[in-house]
């Protein structure tokens, strides 16, 4: 029997097949890190403004997984978003069956014969990110060579296959044993966590004639059902609804699966309706599973996020919220009357915004601090910001059960969102600011005269946009919109003036401007996020 005396791997083959892996897996880590660095925001608004219908959540799920090149980065910051209470349920649902798809097509054309494309993207790549002048072309080039990098590893992949195969008693046993093979794709697909990378090594299995037509199917359905397994594992429980949304993904793939299995010898049977090659064919039937789990299940996104909400629900007593924060102003009693709880919800968002309103007013201090202690002590405030949050989207995860009408649900998402967006502006601060501000203390740099006075007013401006924030928060979003999109207009207007002047003192060697300049160009840029943060919020 094979498991009695299990062959030993061919060394040559599974070397070439980890180092392939390896080189994927850092190359999709390369795109995916430039991506989130350059262009995090602009992500950030695609998929939080993927409210207005199931078409455009959807679609944005496609593009955010393709940009990404993972589903599951898409799929984490989609449910993120839904603990942040910026992205209802029903619309995660869409985005994260769009980012499958997304990703589905990226592996489809990844497997086209590309191989004159790395030697390209490694120069342009590199030309980019050593002779650029701006962060962003730098952070292009970066893609660029991860993308070249995947090319590369996809033709490193092919030629381990075809030169050295796999031991003829594994591929018997699975042959033999299909549900081993299913089994060992979904733990392989959750090990590396990229259903890419395991997608295109069954692929290049399938053109070296080493799988057949039924053991196809299993496959890909253990490949997608590892895809789930990723995400499920990587969201914890604590908020509810965006457990629910990976839980939804990870139980749509496997009662596919268990119909696509069922009827495994009829699909096997016709899988030459997808293509020539056994390589594109398997290539096919993935994207197909993921097309048809999109055209059945994102219809039914209400009714998906009801039941997947109570599949998700905590099991035993519910945890009692008269602890849920010190200091907390949210009365456990007001749950079950939503207009009550609202209004103290609200008091907890202001409570908030204060906090966050002062750390923010503060920031620049940590650019004079003497030693990291100061540093550390000035952003632990940042603690209490982040538990006033976690606070009231507990509070409101419990009053969201009682809501009875849309005005209601309006109003609790708008408190959601506004907290959400007071806490990543403190995040922003406690994270990327502090880290310019060690960063510049630890090289002893000095900000030019006119550097410093530039940061000075660019704060200014970045504070009146959270004061006008605030102000139209408290007003219930009634307040006169136009002043608050001059303010944001003007604050971006100036940090692009600020870079500009930057780069001409860099151009004038002024030795001040040059010790400074990674430093000032990431201050200037953390300060536009924050106007970003606002801005993105009021239109999506």
């Amino acid at each position: 029997m094979f498991f009695q005396n299990p062959p030993a791997f061919a060394p040559a083959f599974a070397l070439g097949i980890a180092g392939g892996v390896c080189l994927l897996l850092w190359g999709s880590y390369m795109v995916r890190r430039g991506v989130e660095r350059a262009y995090a925001s602009r992500l950030g608004a695609l998929v939080s403004g993927a409210t207005g219908s199931r078409a455009r959540a959807f679609f944005s799920g496609v593009l955010s997984a393709a940009l990404l090149q993972s589903a599951t980065a898409a799929i984490l910051l989609t449910s993120s978003m839904v603990a942040a209470g910026l992205l209802p349920l029903a619309a995660a649902l869409a985005v994260i069956l769009g980012a499958d798809v997304g990703s589905a097509i990226a592996v489809r054309v990844l497997y086209l014969d590309l191989s004159f494309l790395p030697p390209l993207l490694f120069c342009a790549g590199l030309g980019l990110s050593r002779l650029s002048g701006t962060w962003r072309q730098r952070q292009l080039g970066r893609i660029l060579f991860g993308l070249g990098l995947i090319l590369l590893a996809i033709q490193m992949l092919r030629h381990s296959v075809a030169a050295s195969a796999p031991p003829d008693e594994l591929l018997a046993a699975l042959g033999a044993l299909p549900w081993i093979a299913l089994l060992v794709a979904a733990l392989c697909t959750w090990a590396a966590h990229s259903s890419v990378a395991v997608v295109l090594i069954i692929a290049a299995l399938a053109d070296a004639g080493l799988v057949d037509a039924r053991l196809f199917v299993f496959l890909v359905v253990g490949a997608n059902i590892g895809a789930g397994l990723i995400a499920l594992s990587l969201v914890g429980r604590r908020h509810r609804d965006s457990y629910a949304a990976v839980l939804a993904n990870f139980l749509m793939r496997a009662a596919l699966g268990a119909a696509a299995l069922a009827a495994a010898d009829f699909l096997g049977g016709n899988l030459h309706l997808l293509g020539d090659a056994p390589g594109a064919r398997l290539i096919n039937a993935h994207l197909a599973f993921n097309l048809a789990l999109a055209l059945l299940f994102v219809p039914f996104g209400a009714q998906l996020a009801r039941a997947a909400r109570r599949l998700s629900a905590p099991r035993g007593p519910a945890e009692p919220l008269r602890d849920i924060a010190p200091g907390a102003g949210l009365d456990p009693a007001l749950i079950d009357k939503p207009k009550q709880a609202l209004s103290c919800a609200r008091r907890e968002a202001f409570r908030l915004a204060d906090n966050t309103e002062a750390l923010y007013g503060g920031a620049l201090g940590m650019f004079e601090a003497g030693d990291r202690a100061d540093i550390d002590r000035f952003v632990a405030r940042d603690s209490e910001i982040n538990a006033r949050n976690k606070a009231i989207q507990r509070y409101l995860a419990e009053v969201r059960r009682h809501a009875g009408d849309a005005e209601v649900e309006a109003a609790l998402d708008q408190i959601l969102r506004f907290a959400a967006t007071m806490e990543n502006i403190g995040d922003l601060v406690a994270h990327n600011m502090a880290r310019l501000a060690r960063k510049r203390l630890e090289r002893g740099a000095r900000f030019s005269g006119a550097g410093e006075e530039e940061l000075r007013a660019l704060h200014a401006e970045v504070l009146k946009v959270i004061q006008l924030d605030i102000t139209d928060f408290a007003a219930g979003g009634q307040a006169s919109g136009k002043a608050a999109r001059r303010q944001i207009k003007a604050a971006l207007e100036l940090g692009r003036e600020s870079i500009a002047r930057h780069r001409r003192r860099l151009s004038e060697r002024k030795t001040s401007s040059i010790d400074s300049s990674s430093i000032h160009q990431d201050m200037v840029r953390d300060l536009m996020h924050v106007v970003r943060y606002i801005e993105n919020r009021a239109v999506s």
